[in-house]
């Protein structure tokens, strides 16, 4: 479909900025929730080095699949609305 219409059109490419900067915006907004919780002020604060660094790279783990589930979901709903609009 891309190569019969000549490129990426504005609505794919607006589709899928949006979609990465949504994405972008689930990964901080999850790491300052974390900083926020009484789970990191009372007990990560006060962990040996190598467990920090543990707890970290599973924190990281889930951010990442997060972001990731976001950039698909908002990937296909902002497509839909371009593809809804194109129509009218």
């Amino acid at each position: 479909m891309i190569l019969l219409k000549g490129g990426l059109s504005i609505g794919m490419l607006s589709s899928i900025l949006g979609a990465f900067l949504g994405a972008l915006a689930v990964f901080i907004w999850s790491h300052f929730y974390a900083t926020k919780t009484p789970f990191y002020n009372l007990s990560y604060t006060n962990y040996p080095a190598i467990q920090k660094v543990l707890v970290y790279l599973f924190f990281l783990l889930f951010a990442i699949i997060s972001a990731a589930v976001a950039f698909y979901i908002l990937l296909f709903s902002i497509g839909i609305i371009f593809a809804s609009l194109a129509n009218i």
